[in-house]
């Protein structure tokens, strides 16, 4: 019977390509060659890359071989369910796989998706594990440095999750100092490394150090010309850039942003964009466009049935009512807002802050307390540290206003004790 090294073989003589012209992108020449040997199984990942190249289908490529048909069918229905974000079904045939196994795929793949499953359905404890095998695994002699790259950027993301942020960049940056010794560069795997290290760096505060980060992504994805990852990396610049306060740079990538959104025609990202270029107008000064494009970004949100992000938009409209002094608008806004968005989230807690200063300004010192509160305990609840803190100031300065010294205190050190428990789950020790 024909091995599936000889019909590889056969198939790729047809195409008229050298063994060096297939692998090219894929794995390397000497790898290919052991496959066409019969001396190493080729992953999924690179049976689909190899029958793309050859222009032929993956059931074409194996053929009648001895590849265990059944395994195979099996991996691809689970590749198929990874695909389409079905973690939950995709994770018992993947078990299933690496028990009945017996050579015919690579096992280091097959634990690699099982673990990739497990990191999505935030069983993170037993990801952690899987994942520290499979970089043992890679760490060994006949350890490929690609995977080691993979795998690092997966630990990232386990240690992200779990808010160990330290530990997370650690990864990352191990992941980038080795991708780059690569005599061949994988620039989708490294603009991916950039962009989760640039969250992670966000998530812990460091926002200038995330922006010099995403920064370094922009020479490849322009390479790529890649518009949509373009854009949405231009739109998460003007964002990191308008949280430094430096509006000339914000405005500069928002504009960039609208370029590449405009010509792929694409209205959610337009209307993400028209968001960000609205609250710096805000920032700005501008508050009166500002006002205007919020306005026409909410009820278009709303045609589209899209309630969280229409919520979100007439929250910083409630806002930018309540600077212009037009405190009925602001509390009317304020009541939409909270109808439109999820129970528990972020933009819940702004709900609740801006009635706070609503209330204040009427000289409703209670109901300012009250939403104060509700606003600090919501930013606490959606884990937004930094505005979780700033609130709990302003609900301090509250208390002082009312001459209740005692409970200011309380505040914060109800505020600094959560920062000392949040820190040490974070394993940051001061």
């Amino acid at each position: 019977m024909e091995t599936f090294g000889e019909r590889l073989r056969m198939f790729r003589m047809k195409k008229g390509l050298t063994q060096t012209q297939l692998a090219e992108g894929i794995v390397t020449p000497s790898m290919l060659s052991q496959v066409e040997a019969n001396k190493a199984k080729p992953s999924w990942h690179v049976l689909e890359q190899i029958a793309k190249k050859l222009e032929i289908s993956v059931d074409e490529l194996i053929g009648n071989s001895k590849l265990d048909m059944a395994v195979i069918s099996e991996y691809r229905l689970a590749k198929g369910m990874l695909s389409a974000g079905e973690f939950s079904s995709a994770l018992p045939i993947l078990k299933k796989i690496m028990e009945d196994n017996t050579g015919k795929l690579d096992p280091f793949e097959i634990r690699y998706d099982h673990a990739f499953c497990l990191l999505h359905l935030h069983q993170l404890h037993k990801a952690e594990e899987a994942f520290q095998q499979l970089l043992n695994h890679t760490c060994t002699v006949n350890g490929s440095l690609i995977l080691t790259v993979r795998v690092l950027h997966q630990l990232g993301h386990v240690a992200m999750k779990q808010k160990r942020y330290q530990i997370a960049e650690h990864y990352l940056t191990l992941a980038l100092d080795k991708i780059r010794s690569l005599e061949k560069n994988d620039v989708h795997l490294q603009s991916s490394l950039l962009l989760t290290l640039g969250e992670v760096q966000k998530r812990s505060g460091h926002l200038k150090k995330a922006r010099v980060t995403l920064q370094l992504a922009l020479p490849i994805f322009e390479e790529r010309e890649d518009l949509r990852g373009l854009g949405e990396l231009y739109l998460k610049l003007a964002q990191s850039s308008r949280a430094t306060e430096d509006y000339a740079q914000a405005s500069d990538f928002a504009h960039r942003a609208q370029l590449c959104f405009t010509t792929l025609n694409d209205q959610k990202e337009k209307l993400a964009l028209q968001l960000q270029l609205a609250l710096l107008n805000g920032e700005t000064g501008d508050v009166e466009k500002a006002i205007h494009i919020l306005e026409q970004v909410a009820e278009a949100y709303r045609r589209l049935q899209q309630s969280e992000e229409a919520g979100v938009a007439v929250t910083e409209l409630a806002k930018l009512y309540f600077k212009r002094g037009n405190l009925d608008q602001a509390e009317e806004a304020c009541q939409t807002a909270r109808s439109l968005l999820p129970t528990v989230h972020p933009y819940q807690a702004w709900v609740a802050n801006v009635y706070a200063k609503i209330a204040q300004s009427r000289n409703q010192q209670a109901a300012a307390v009250k939403y104060m509160k509700q606003a600090a305990d919501c930013f606490k609840l959606t884990e937004c540290q930094a505005e979780y803190e700033e609130t709990m100031q302003e609900l301090s300065r509250l208390y002082e206003a009312n001459h209740d010294c005692q409970s200011a205190l309380r505040v914060m050190h109800e505020m600094w004790s959560f920062n000392r428990q949040v820190r040490e789950q974070r394993g940051i020790v001061l």
